[in-house]
């Protein structure tokens, strides 16, 4: 009696496990991804700068000690631009180009953006992100942005509110204006509401 009891409790302890191993999985999926490992959800393509982005060059699937999983982004900028950024962008071309009918993402159920990052230390110290954030690619879209992060040679998880911003529809998933140097992005992903 007592080891069928025990078996039982046994059974149960696993029925627990697994559930939360299934919550945490469904958590998971309340990602939406714009980069882990490749751009999943965007494209770098809409180059700035004095020069049309002529001095930054972006490897998409950089071995260099990614974050998770196999690869990460990297973004390296020379000097020969007084500045230079770069749209990561759904459909691969700006919203002037779009069709008012194009299918956009709507980010409408997301709370925030988060994402990993690390640099190389410039001449001048550390590595200063002049400017990230969603949107911002003109009509139809709304935008928020955080700048001047500093950025250490280790990994370090960032993050930048929704909150308060339309987000209906979007062409512009992520933009950078980027300093001199080399920035190394990883996980980037908009988390969902979760709980409301």
């Amino acid at each position: 009696m007592k080891q069928q009891h025990w078996y039982n409790s046994l059974i149960i302890v696993a029925l627990l496990a697994s559930l939360f191993s299934f919550t945490s999985a469904g958590d998971e999926a309340e990602a939406y991804y714009i980069y882990s490992d490749l751009f999943e959800h965007g494209i770098p393509s809409g180059f700035m700068g004095d020069k049309d982005g002529s001095s930054l060059k972006v490897d998409v699937a950089c071995k260099i000690e990614p974050y998770k999983g196999n690869s990460c982004a990297r973004f390296t900028a020379n000097n020969s631009e007084t500045w230079r950024g770069i749209h990561i962008q759904l459909l691969g071309a700006w919203n002037a180009a779009l069709k008012s009918d194009a299918k956009l993402a709507d980010l409408s159920a997301y709370d925030k953006l988060e994402f990993y990052a690390r640099a190389e230390e410039t001449e001048n110290g550390p590595y200063l992100l002049q400017t990230i954030g969603v949107g911002g690619g003109g009509a139809p879209e709304d935008q928020v942005e955080d700048s001047y992060l500093e950025i250490g040679t280790q990994w370090k998880k960032f993050s930048i509110s929704l909150k308060g911003h339309d987000f209906k529809r979007v062409n512009t998933m992520l933009y950078l204006v980027l300093p001199v140097g080399t920035l190394y992005l990883d996980e980037i992903r908009f988390v969902k509401k979760i709980n409301k």
